[in-house]
């Protein structure tokens, strides 16, 4: 059978964008959706410590913190499938 290919794609829609950080001596754990030409969505921050002690978690700083991890990420890099 002949035949010619005109076009082919594979185009991913969004992604799930998965980031650890430390501030502060606390590590942290960020999640977000990442819409292919939308943009950032969905930030979550969680403490991946169990007792990190007293703690007064500043969430609007780790969002920023996460935001900035999440936008300069080269997904390209880091992808796995």
């Amino acid at each position: 059978m002949e035949y010619k290919i005109l076009r082919e794609e594979a185009y991913v829609t969004v992604f799930s964008l998965n980031a650890d950080f430390e501030y502060k001596g606390i590590k942290y754990e960020a999640t977000c959706q990442y819409y292919n030409g939308g943009g950032i969505e969905d930030i979550d921050v969680f403490r991946i410590v169990e007792d990190p002690g007293e703690v007064n978690d500043d969430w609007k700083t780790l969002e920023k913190i996460a935001k900035e991890i999440f936008e300069d990420m080269d997904i390209e890099k880091y992808i796995t499938h």
